[in-house]
């Protein structure tokens, strides 16, 4: 029970995804826009959340 518990309570850091987004992104993009607005670090389930819009953004900016 105790490692659920600690599963609620993760956090995810974002900076790695907006360095990149960042470097690789122009300054044009929609997805750099949105990854950019996002808070540094984010409860772990809503991070995990968000990376599927993410995913779906930098597909229809970039392809598959």
């Amino acid at each position: 029970m105790q490692s659920s518990m600690n599963r609620e309570d993760e956090s995810i850091s974002l900076s790695k995804l907006k360095d990149a987004a960042r470097r690789l992104l122009p300054l044009s993009s929609t997805a750099r826009a949105v990854i950019l607005a996002e808070k540094e670090v984010l409860p772990a389930a809503e991070a995990r959340a968000k990376f599927e819009v993410f995913d779906r953004l930098l597909q229809s900016e970039l392809g598959p």
